[in-house]
């Protein structure tokens, strides 16, 4: 292919990555909507707030541990197959949590599924690369929020009812949510494809160790990744213990308090694809990372004080909005200078490890709080202000303007 012949990129691209994107946000789904779940397996397995804590976040120490080099050995595989083998795995371990007699078997089980769903993420951007061109790149993390609001937000709408129709059965509503894996395991088998990526042929493929030093020696990776931990260590806090303050401060239901997370997540998912096509330049960029990081921080503080039930919508619908700034964090590593398919991959699993980063130690961190100063309030308000890292990466990320300036 000389340099002149212009790519064609097939339609069904979006069946392509409309089908993977759906089964990775389902994984996010389930480890969201644990807060819903939470009071009936406490009350269960005689759980402490600690316990609690480190339930929340367990799903993700596997993230956190295993992203880089999981990555780097699941890069050189079929994304289609790594696809199949992980949603596989995460179907057995929602069935193993549900059967679990004891609090370990429960965190092994939840560990476990956290390691499926990083173990995942190298067939995402290899996908991507594979049938996008680098301009539809923010436009498929978009689609990605969209995704996202919809299923996580459905989750978090569904939960409690389910919970319901099964007298609190937890396990119950995990086998059910097992089954649904297994429906998207056969989706993705039947609808999953693969395709050569003409811009990639003649690219010279690193080895070894190299693979992982090309993806992590870029600045505006880190600076993105550490932007996404301060967001999410607070909005995995409040979908672990908010419902649970919400019943016990306020006498709000979990069906009500699930509501009104769900409508931020929503809005943030819908939202974000208006952001992947407003924020198409590195000033643009800036501005709306710092105006969500402040919206953000005011929200949840608003959210911990109040038992309003018509403000608590209005500061979910506004929280949702401040969650649209994903699309452009994300994409960061797909715009990376000279990056290559591997190193996309091990990029990318960083990314997506960081955000791992911040769910991990939002419920630890907010479990532990609450013991030592016995007020569950007062532990969210503290972890709200954590969402200034993305403040602090919009004023400090340089989208690609230093090159560009370069190559003018």
């Amino acid at each position: 292919m000389t340099p002149q012949t212009a790519i064609i990129y097939s339609r069904y691209r979006w069946t392509v990555i409309s089908v993977w994107l759906f089964s990775s946000v389902s994984s996010f789904m389930v480890l969201n909507t644990l807060g819903i779940l939470l009071p009936s397996i406490s009350a269960d397995l005689d759980l402490s707030p600690s316990q609690q804590g480190l339930l929340g976040s367990a799903s993700h120490w596997g993230n956190i541990a295993l992203a880089i080099p999981l990555s780097w050995a699941t890069s050189r595989l079929s994304p289609k197959w790594l696809t199949v083998a992980t949603l596989t795995m995460a179907t057995g371990c929602l069935f193993i949590q549900s059967f679990a007699p004891v609090f370990l078997v429960l965190l092994a089980g939840r560990l476990l599924f956290g390691i499926s769903n990083i173990a995942q993420m190298p067939a995402r951007a290899l996908l991507t690369r594979q049938w996008f061109p680098p301009k539809e790149v923010i436009l498929v993390n978009g689609l990605s929020n969209v995704l996202f609001g919809t299923v996580v937000g459905a989750g978090l709408v569904a939960a409690p009812v389910i919970l319901d129709l099964t007298d609190g059965d937890w396990r119950m509503t995990l086998r059910i949510f097992g089954l649904y894996f297994a429906g998207i395991t056969a989706l993705w088998i039947i609808l999953g494809r693969e395709r050569k990526n003409e811009a990639d042929e003649n690219v010279v493929m690193p080895q070894g160790l190299d693979v992982v030093k090309g993806a992590l020696g870029h600045r505006d990776l880190w600076i993105g990744g550490l932007g996404f931990v301060g967001a999410t260590m607070s909005f995995a806090a409040f979908l672990a213990f908010y419902p649970t303050l919400m019943l016990e401060e306020f006498d709000i239901s979990l069906r009500l308090s699930g509501g009104i997370l769900a409508l931020g997540v929503v809005v943030g998912g819908i939202g974000g694809m208006v952001i992947a096509w407003a924020a198409n330049t590195p000033v643009r960029n800036r501005i709306i990372l710092q105006v969500l990081g402040i919206l953000m921080i005011g929200t949840n503080v608003g959210m911990v004080l109040t038992g309003s039930v018509t403000a608590l919508f209005v500061l979910s619908f506004f929280n949702g909005v401040a969650w649209t700034f994903f699309p452009i964090l994300v994409t960061v590593p797909f715009h990376l200078p000279r990056i290559r398919p591997r190193e996309l991959a091990v990029a990318f699993a960083f990314t997506m490890m960081m955000t791992s980063v911040g769910t991990s130690l939002g419920p630890l961190i907010t479990g532990f709080l609450q013991e030592a100063l016995d007020d569950l309030k007062m532990a969210l308000f503290l972890i709200s202000f954590t969402s200034i890292s993305l403040f602090i990466a919009g004023s400090t990320l340089r989208f690609g303007e230093r090159r560009q300036a370069v190559k003018g």
